[in-house]
């Protein structure tokens, strides 16, 4: 599983920001709380109180509490959510295929490779920002709910891919 760079985050963020606003939203909210799309599209206002979302993970995760993200970025600012909220009902009204299609269609126009254009590429991206930062699984798995390690070391396979890769293209024969 692949995940988006800081620049490629930026770049499909531009697109989807002038594209759609609330398409937008959605994925600026995946990213800063690592959230599935199923988790996405339930997001009611009623879950946002206080500046904090809280979520109700699916696949056996534990749910979480997280606080909204200020940016001074609109990119990246995820606190119109905050208004959203008042209509207490839900906050995006697509489905998943939808949401699959637009971040296709947004990742496609930023120039991200196919392999990149997916909804749970967000997911992956909010792991990859926690480990550059902390290189804490232990941050990660509760950030993200997961009950088990091994949930979350799925998430770090690309690391060693990563390294693997830096080793190979260093190497003298």
């Amino acid at each position: 599983m692949e995940y988006l760079t800081k620049s490629e985050l930026r770049r499909l963020f531009a697109v989807a920001y002038e594209h759609n606003r609330n398409h937008h939203m959605a994925m600026v909210v995946g990213l800063w709380h690592g959230l599935r799309v199923s988790e996405i599209i339930s997001i009611r206002g009623a879950h946002i109180v206080d500046s904090q979302l809280s979520v109700s993970r699916l696949k056996k995760s534990k749910p979480t509490l997280q606080p909204i993200h200020v940016d001074s970025d609109p990119l990246f600012d995820e606190s119109p959510l905050i208004q959203m909220a008042e209509n207490r009902g839900r906050l995006f009204d697509f489905s998943r295929q939808r949401f699959d299609q637009f971040i296709r269609k947004y990742a496609e126009i930023a120039g991200l490779h196919p392999d990149k254009r997916h909804a749970h590429v967000l997911k992956h991206s909010t792991a990859m920002l926690i480990w550059s930062a902390t290189n804490s699984l232990g941050m990660i798995q509760s950030y993200l709910g997961h009950r088990a390690a091994s949930s979350t070391l799925a998430y770090l396979r690309e690391v060693d891919a990563m390294k693997a890769q830096s080793v190979v293209c260093n190497m003298a024969i």
